[in-house]
């Protein structure tokens, strides 16, 4: 949301050369990339919104740390300084997949070995040698 919120204000200095906070408000990128992001998927009776027969989907923030506070307006907090470390819980289609900082359906520690493992075949492959610049990290 924080991106394209600045791509926005880009385009309003470029075209009038100030930045006028109202010109795309808040409230206004919530809804873009909520309901309005569902709207333009033509899937809007299924996802974009916490209704009933709805898909829910969510994301449980935890508003309380320094990127986020003080807060004194919640939609613009939320859209201008919320980062990924605010993120606690996630469901998707009503299943929660992250509760409490833990991924619950995938095996953290086996993608992780599955990645490293995979980007030393690839290096090998392409006959890239990475130059080992520090004794500790192996």
């Amino acid at each position: 949301m924080y991106l394209a919120s600045l791509i926005n204000k880009g385009r309003e200095v470029y075209a009038n050369g100030t930045t006028d906070p109202t010109a795309f408000p808040a409230e206004t990128l919530l809804k873009m990339v909520t309901i309005n992001g569902a709207k333009s998927v033509l899937w809007d009776n299924e996802i974009g919104s916490l209704e009933i027969g709805k898909k829910a989907d969510m994301v449980v923030i935890n508003p309380f740390s320094w990127s986020m506070v003080p807060i004194h307006d919640c939609i613009s907090n939320l859209v201008y300084c919320m980062r990924t470390e605010n993120i606690v819980s996630v469901m998707c289609n009503g299943r929660w997949i992250m509760r409490d900082k833990k991924i619950l359906n995938v095996d953290e520690e086996e993608v992780i070995s599955l990645a490293k493992e995979a980007s030393s075949k690839l290096l090998r492959r392409a006959g890239i040698k990475l130059p080992s610049r520090m004794n500790v990290i192996h």
